[in-house]
C-alpha cells in the first residue's frame, strides 16, 4: 500500500542499538514498496566563530566518508538480522540545529512518516524527550513514531487516545484514527479507544444548597462516555474496545495501555510553544515514560496543513 512508503529514520550516533531503524524494517516487512532513508545530521561549523579562529575544524570529506561507511555497515547488519530486502538509503546532512534539519529534510523530500528512537538517560534509565524530540513533534507535518525497545509482532493492540474537550481536537481524533486504521491493516492489529475524564469541581458549587459533588462527577463521566461511544459507533468500533475512566490523562492512559498490553499508542500534540509547551511537555514526559509501547504523535500543524491542501 502507498501509505508509509517513504520513511525517514533518524540515526542515533551515540547508540549501539538503532531502535528506529529496526522499527522501520518492521514496517517495511509489511509494505514491500517502502523506501527507508537512514538520516544522520552532523553539526555544520562553517559559519561559527570558532571556525573563524580555527579552533574547530569543519566536517571533512574524509570524516564524512567514514560516517557514511559506518552507516552502511549498520544498515547491512540490520537488514541481515531482519532478513529484509528493503531499500535503505544512508544520507548525511549538515545543520546548525538538528531538529530543524530533520523537519526541513522531511518537508522538502515528501516523507510520509518519521521514526525516532526514544531517548534514555540517567542511572535509572528513564525515558525523556529532548529539545530535538519536542521540536520534531511540534513541527512535523507527518506522523512521528517514537520507537521503544520491544518486539513489534502482528496481531497486537493499538490504542488511540481521543480527547473531546475542544472543537479543534475533534479533527485530530479523526486523523489519529485514520492513521491507526492504516497501521492496523498492515499489522493485523486491534484498535482500542481510550479517554480520560478529569473532574474539575468548581469551588463555588460547594456553596450551593443540596449540591452533590458525587452526582456532578457521575454526570461528567457519563458525558465523556456518551461522546466516546458516539465516536466509536461512527467509525464501527465495538463498545467493548472503548475504555474510559475518571482521572487525569497522565494516570489513566498508561494504566489502560499496560492492562491492554498495547504495542502502539496514538496521541495528539497541541503543538504549543513557550510556557504552555513546557507545562504540556511535563505531562507528556510522564506518559511517554510510563508507556512501554511505541508512541505515534500527530500534531495540529499536520491537520492545518491538510486543510490548506483541501482548500
Amino acid at each position: 500500500m502507498k501509505k508509509y512508503s517513504h520513511i525517514l529514520v533518524v540515526a542515533e550516533p551515540k547508540k549501539d542499538i538503532q531502535v528506529a531503524l529496526k522499527r522501520a524494517l518492521d514496517i517495511a516487512a509489511l509494505n514491500p514498496h517502502s523506501t527507508i532513508t537512514f538520516l544522520r545530521v552532523v553539526y555544520d561549523f562553517s559559519s561559527d566563530i570558532f571556525q573563524i579562529s580555527q579552533k574547530i575544524a569543519p566536517v571533512s570529506a574524509e570524516l564524512e566518508g567514514s560516517i557514511l561507511s559506518d552507516m552502511k555497515e549498520t544498515i547491512e547488519e540490520y537488514r541481515i538480522e531482519a532478513n529484509s530486502e528493503a531499500l535503505i538509503i544512508p544520507k548525511i546532512i549538515k545543520g546548525h540545529d538538528i531538529g530543524q534539519a530533520i523537519i526541513k529534510e522531511s518537508n522538502e523530500n515528501g516523507y510520509d512518516l518519521i521514526i525516532k528512537a526514544a531517548n534514555r538517560h540517567g542511572i535509572l534509565d528513564s525515558i525523556i524527550f529532548t529539545p530535538i524530540d519536542w521540536y520534531i513533534l511540534r513541527n512535523a507535518n507527518v506522523p512521528v513514531i517514537i520507537a521503544k525497545e520491544h518486539e513489534w509482532p502482528t496481531g497486537g493492540k493499538i490504542v488511540v487516545c481521543v480527547d473531546f474537550s475542544l472543537q479543534q481536537q475533534l479533527h485530530l481524533n479523526n486523523e489519529m484514527l485514520r492513521e491507526a486504521q492504516i497501521l492496523s491493516k498492515i499489522t493485523k492489529s486491534e484498535i482500542h479507544l481510550v479517554n480520560s475524564a478529569p473532574i474539575y469541581l468548581p469551588s463555588v458549587m460547594l456553596e450551593v444548597p443540596h449540591y452533590s459533588p458525587a452526582l456532578y462527577e457521575q454526570n461528567v463521566l457519563k458525558d465523556h462516555e456518551r461522546k466516546l461511544h458516539d465516536f466509536a459507533s461512527r467509525h464501527h468500533i465495538p463498545v467493548a474496545r472503548c475504555h474510559i475512566r475518571e482521572g487525569m490523562p497522565d494516570e489513566i492512559i498508561p494504566a489502560i495501555c499496560q492492562e491492554l498490553d498495547a504495542k502502539t499508542v496514538f496521541i495528539g500534540s497541541a503543538g504549543r510553544q513557550g510556557f504552555m509547551a513546557a507545562l504540556i511537555g511535563n505531562t507528556c514526559e510522564e506518559i511517554v515514560d510510563d508507556i512501554a509501547a511505541d508512541l505515534v504523535v500527530l500534531n495540529k500543524k499536520l491537520i492545518k496543513d491538510k486543510d490548506k491542501l483541501k482548500a
